[in-house]
């Protein structure tokens, strides 16, 4: 240990007899140095950017997951202020229909003020035998059990919630209580968030030619949207990004541009089929958002190494 020491000592010694070789050396280690240092930093300040990313996508997902429970919750409520109305249950049992589309109509009236946040009840007697319905009523119909979730109708995409109608032990059939899953937009954007539900092109085939006709636009790959429902202005930084960028930043599940934060999540419906994307996200220069907070410390963090880093080399020489 103490002939390495002495070596070493020998070593410096020498090195400093020969100016030109010394001071390239202590440069040299210096920059070295001033690189290592600038890589810890960005990397550090990278690293902690992607950890706040994850936070808001997660909590984002949250957002989302909590507005489908809401939701899910007042269709609940709805259908049992409904059934509440014993002529409503003596239709059912009856498969009087006159009197059910009557009734439904004079409630989705009351709702239709707003054509994407209104509610749509519909009745189904499990004694009517002549009106064709599709393969989610049918099937509900058999296994009397409730049912919830996104599905693809002709008339559009819905969060349906399908409710078994009982008395005592008789079923009486089925009450369904949809809204529109654009509607979701409202919920986000009251916080000054973003959002758009992009629908899997291979879904287009379930829509009747009046609902799809011109009403849909490419965005990027695979997936479509609704053009009514949305401004241009999110959805478009994705179709400017490419389908390349598209596809890493569904892998990873968030992204970002320079005017947009945003998060992916797969959407499925009631059968578990992938239907679309929910796309949520936020301006990069939100105030008091958090994509904000993290680039501006980001900014802040790189121009104090950069100053230091400059400061050092001035010193230098």
């Amino acid at each position: 240990m103490f002939s390495f020491i002495k070596k070493l000592q020998e070593l410096l010694s020498k090195a400093k007899k020969n100016k030109g070789l010394w001071f390239t050396s202590i440069s040299v280690l210096s920059i070295s140095g001033i690189i290592l240092f600038m890589y810890i930093i960005l990397n550090m300040t990278n690293t902690v950017k992607e950890e706040v990313y994850v936070s808001i996508t997660s909590s984002y997902f949250k957002s989302l997951e909590n507005i489908l429970k809401d939701k899910k919750q007042k269709y609940i409520e709805v259908s049992e202020a409904i059934l509440s109305n014993t002529r409503v249950l003596d239709a059912m049992g009856q498969n009087d229909m006159v009197f059910l589309d009557k009734y439904a109509t004079t409630i989705n009236e009351s709702y239709a003020k707003n054509e994407l946040k209104a509610l749509s009840i519909s009745f189904f007697p499990a004694t009517d035998t002549t009106s064709m319905v599709r393969d989610t009523i049918t099937s509900t119909m058999r296994s009397k059990s409730q049912i919830s979730g996104l599905e693809v109708q002709q008339e559009g995409v819905f969060i349906t919630l399908i409710q078994p109608v009982t008395v005592g032990e008789n079923f009486l059939g089925l009450i369904e209580i949809k809204q529109s899953v654009h509607s979701i937009k409202d919920d986000f954007e009251a916080n000054n968030n973003s959002f758009v539900f992009l629908l899997d092109k291979k879904m287009l085939v379930k829509l009747s030619l009046q609902a799809k006709s011109g009403r849909y636009k490419d965005v990027v790959s695979d997936y479509v949207v609704y053009q009514g429902a949305y401004s241009s202005r999110f959805y478009s930084k994705i179709s400017e990004a490419g389908p390349d960028l598209f596809a890493y930043e569904r892998r990873i599940g968030y992204g970002a541009d320079d005017i947009y934060f945003r998060t992916y999540k797969k959407a499925t419906d009631i059968n578990g089929a992938d239907v679309g994307l929910y796309v949520i996200g936020e301006g990069v220069e939100k105030n008091n958002g958090f994509v904000n907070i993290a680039e501006s410390m980001v900014n802040s963090v790189t121009s104090a190494a950069l100053g230091l880093v400059i400061s050092i080399l001035l010193f230098m020489f």
